[in-house]
């Protein structure tokens, strides 16, 4: 990859024997985990950062493959690097945190709304809104249909200040598409999905189109030891719907499998 690590937008909370390490949504601010990460710290440290071509870092000068990302996320890790490292990706980044299970020594991995081996349930045109940002002209009509595409039913009615946070951060985050989009051409899901054995957490939203539960159970299938749990009132973006629930499970799991 030709992005220099150091320059890599990065944030790391907290301290302790264990490190959890963050992968954000295709296209999605380190701000999506802002839910996520205050519980997240009193069980160790937090490392989040935006990948090359999105939100404050900068792009590459080709688009890159998981297995570059993961090799990279694993460098920047390194210096803070606890006994014990939990890996925790959330949509697309699920799936760079499975290349990491598949070719690191980690303790554990957490897939959130893991999506890739069967297609999406939602509208192209509505999905689109995740890299398409500042470009929309409508901002409303881009809330709808983003709304429509990655969140459960009634998200902006029954949590409005949330739903006004979310819609504004990943509307206003900057996006090379060709990043994310190749990062998926060039590392074919049957490469990664499911082949790694370590301890696995599944978190998806009950709501969830984009991921959606045929995913999530191939992969659990896939994962004979792994635990799934859907998560209500959330869809793809269950991190944001419900971080505070997805940070509860996660460290449920933790004290459960003695990571």
């Amino acid at each position: 990859m030709s992005v220099d690590p150091a320059a890599i937008h990065t944030v790391i909370e907290g301290d302790g024997e264990r490190t959890f390490l963050l992968l954000n949504g295709a296209g999605q601010s380190l701000h999506t985990w802002d839910y996520v990460v205050p519980d997240l710290l009193g069980a160790g440290r937090v490392i989040r950062f935006d990948v090359p071509g999105v939100g404050e870092s900068p792009s590459p000068d080709v688009p890159y493959s998981f297995e570059e990302l993961a090799q990279m996320a694993m460098e920047l890790v390194e210096p803070w690097r606890a006994e014990s490292l939990i890996v925790v990706g959330h949509a697309w980044g699920a799936r760079a945190a499975q290349v990491i299970a598949r070719d690191n020594e980690i303790a554990g991995v957490v897939i959130g709304s893991g999506g890739g081996k069967f297609p999406p349930l939602a509208a192209p045109g509505d999905m689109r809104t995740a890299t398409q940002g500042a470009q929309a002209d409508d901002s409303e009509d881009w809330n709808q249909r983003f709304e429509r595409a990655y969140c459960g039913l009634g998200f902006a009615e029954r949590d409005p200040e949330r739903a006004d946070w979310l819609f504004r951060l990943a509307r206003t985050t900057p996006c090379e598409p060709s990043v994310v989009a190749g990062a998926m051409e060039r590392t074919p899901v049957d490469s990664y999905w499911g082949q790694f054995d370590v301890p696995a957490l599944l978190l998806y939203g009950a709501d969830d189109l984009v991921g959606h539960r045929e995913n999530a159970e191939d992969l659990h299938r896939a994962l004979p030891e792994s635990k799934l749990v859907y998560i209500e009132q959330a869809g793809h973006f269950v991190i944001a719907e419900q971080g505070e629930r997805f940070a509860a499970e996660l460290l449920r799991w933790i004290e459960e499998t003695g990571l």
